[in-house]
């Protein structure tokens, strides 16, 4: 094969270059310097650097440290290891919390997951025969209606936010929120207070309270929810349940971040 005076394939393409460049970095969690990735790649000086700006503009790497001429992975390849974790994994971890939060609420609860632009259930579990339809996992949760994708909308970019509300929405019943500036408030307080509440805007006399599970600096993909009546949910039980919830969301994201975690140290 035909080389270039640097002794690299003629054929070798510019993305090439990009990938390569982000294998190497990815081999030094403490960042290494423009200069020796050009060295180990065989490439000028001034060539490794204007193709690192590049991934840095992109947020594909960004700068280590105090020395602005070392770059590591950027937070943006991280959110995209992150969104590739798979659900199936999850899913068999994530069990016993869900059972467990079953049996001390004696409800219906599950795991939410945004999936592009919409929120679907991932898992559930009830106790005996308490199903309810739209918990089957794989169903829509409406964004604006159900206390699962409250939770996770809340924690989104606002452009995001605004692409997924700010639009006609469905009124299921009376209670339902279908106000944009309604809205945004009432996901600025999921945000605070880090629950969020579905109290008969999605059916009739039925309730739900979810939290986010989340892990610091990507982006929020997963809610823990428990779901029943109005009363049993609300009316008798409202504050224990918030904290069961809260409490065993906050169990699974340190689950999911020691995934996460365990997924950048492989690919180093």
């Amino acid at each position: 094969m035909a080389k270039t005076p640097t002794g690299k394939p003629a054929t070798e393409k510019p993305l090439e270059r990009y990938v390569r460049i982000l294998e190497i970095v990815a081999g030094f969690p403490g960042g290494i310097s423009g200069t020796s990735v050009g060295e180990m790649l065989d490439l000028p000086k001034a060539s490794a650097y204007r193709l690192m700006k590049s991934l840095a503009d992109v947020e594909l790497i960004e700068q280590s440290g105090p020395s602005a001429a070392n770059f590591k992975l950027g937070r943006r390849l991280e959110r995209l290891l992150f969104s590739g974790a798979s659900d199936d994994w999850f899913k068999v971890v994530a069990r016993p919390t869900l059972q467990e939060l079953s049996e001390k609420t004696g409800q219906a609860c599950f795991i939410a997951r945004l999936s592009g632009d919409s929120v679907r259930s991932l898992d559930m579990v009830a106790p005996g025969g308490l199903v309810r339809a739209y918990i089957v996992p794989g169903h829509e949760i409406p964004a604006h209606a159900g206390a699962s994708a409250k939770a996770i909308l809340a924690f989104q970019d606002p452009n995001f936010i605004a692409s997924v509300l700010d639009k006609p929405l469905k009124r299921f019943t009376a209670a339902t929120k279908v106000d944009f500036a309604v809205l945004v408030e009432e996901l600025q307080l999921v945000r605070k207070t880090g629950v969020a509440y579905c109290i008969g805007e999605d059916v009739d006399g039925f309730a739900a309270i979810a939290a986010p599970i989340r892990i610091d600096g990507q982006r929020t993909q997963h809610s823990l929810c428990v779901t029943g009546t109005i009363q049993g949910i609300i009316d008798t039980n409202r504050e224990t349940n918030v904290a069961v919830v809260k409490r065993l969301a906050a169990k699974l994201s340190k689950v999911l971040e020691k995934q996460f975690r365990h997924t950048l140290k492989s690919t180093a």
